[in-house]
């Protein structure tokens, strides 16, 4: 069996391992994954990034080992059996799973990303949230819409997190989820105050209603 130095990954059919076509958010050449002899590491070349062990890459590189969870595009595993084909010579890859050239930035391992989860900031602060948070469309949907307008609200909160996720690069799940946290607080505030408006002005139309 032939000893691979280097192997791509991605969409294209040029690949060494080419992805199914429906990984829509997978790049056409997507990362390269290389040996030095003994070690082997995954290079980032796409547009979304990659996750390797819950810390999120983007044009850097991570050494990497057998059993590593590496998620294309933080959505798509890649398939270890595959990866076994090419480097042989490898069998026991140890390696230390660390994110080369990375800033430091704990030394705690990231939290998966519930993408799935209620966004409290999305929900009462859309079109700030999303000027921040790589979803500036949500200012056009504020403009026609306005912003307390109970559907696009409701929406937001419940595809903020992975709209956020997806669209703005990251520097891993923890940043994620510490940044998303902090809007929650304020968009729990602004719902709130919301609420006790709504009952505020419902009791002054309510007793100016009596009053006749």
């Amino acid at each position: 069996m032939m000893t691979y130095k280097e192997i791509t990954v991605g969409r294209s059919r040029d690949c060494d391992i080419s992805l199914d076509p429906r990984c829509t958010y997978a790049s056409n050449h997507h990362g390269i994954i290389y040996s030095d002899g003994h070690q082997l590491y995954f290079k980032d070349t796409s547009t979304n990034g990659t996750i390797v062990n819950n810390h999120r890459i983007k044009h850097r590189i991570a050494s990497i080992r057998h059993g590593d969870v590496i998620l294309l595009a933080g959505k798509y595993p890649l398939n270890w059996n595959q990866i076994d084909s090419f480097f042989p010579a490898i069998p026991n890859y140890q390696g230390s799973g660390t994110i080369a050239e990375m800033p430091a930035y704990g030394q705690t391992q990231s939290p998966v990303v519930n993408t799935s989860k209620w966004n409290w900031g999305a929900f009462g602060l859309y079109p700030i949230w999303g000027f921040f948070n790589g979803c500036w469309w949500a200012i056009l949907v504020a403009f026609f819409l306005g912003w307390i307008f109970p559907i696009p609200n409701i929406i937001f909160g419940i595809y903020g997190t992975k709209w956020s996720w997806e669209n703005k690069t990251w520097i891993s799940a923890q940043d994620f989820i510490q940044t998303q946290s902090k809007w929650e607080i304020w968009g729990i505030v602004v719902f709130c105050v919301n609420v006790l408006v709504f009952f505020w002005w419902a009791f002054v139309y309510a007793a100016f209603l009596f009053s006749y």
